[in-house]
């Protein structure tokens, strides 16, 4: 399934978007929603991959704002 993580107008919150779900947050928990998703990949190893895409969209937003 596709993510995506946006950094909304004013740059003070983010849309996380899997799929058809999305949800708005605050930029200061971004790093606590990495670790939340890599938590889940490790708790659930059945899940498999189904996190990566999420990670890798957390990932890059947060890479996109150190520039």
């Amino acid at each position: 399934m596709s993510a995506k993580a946006e950094l909304d107008d004013g740059g003070k919150t983010f849309t996380l978007t899997v799929g058809v779900w999305f949800n708005t947050y605050p930029v200061e928990e971004l790093d606590d929603w990495i670790a939340f998703y890599h938590r889940n990949r490790a708790d659930h190893p059945k899940s498999l991959h189904s996190y990566d895409d999420t990670i890798a969209a957390l990932e890059a937003l947060k890479a996109a704002l150190k520039t």
